[in-house]
């Protein structure tokens, strides 16, 4: 996914469980600023701070390894 489709979900996602910034921010327990640049679309956010606002929006994140197996990030 290109940093700007993710930017874009995850705005599409905090407005549609009626969530400003500040709140978001506040329920995954990050800076307003870490959700201002994720949906800036900037990458210079910790990973940590990544899954916390993903997961407080209900995303699910999985990747998957060189040798195929799954890994899930949860907050």
């Amino acid at each position: 996914m290109k940093t700007s489709n993710l930017s874009g979900a995850i705005v599409k996602a905090r407005k549609a469980q009626g969530l400003r910034q500040k709140e978001l921010a506040e329920l995954a327990g990050v800076g307003e600023t870490v959700v201002y640049k994720l949906e800036a679309g900037r990458t210079d956010i910790t990973l940590s701070n990544f899954v916390a606002v993903l997961g407080s929006l209900g995303f699910e994140l999985v990747g998957r390894s060189p040798l195929g197996e799954e890994i899930r990030l949860e907050r």
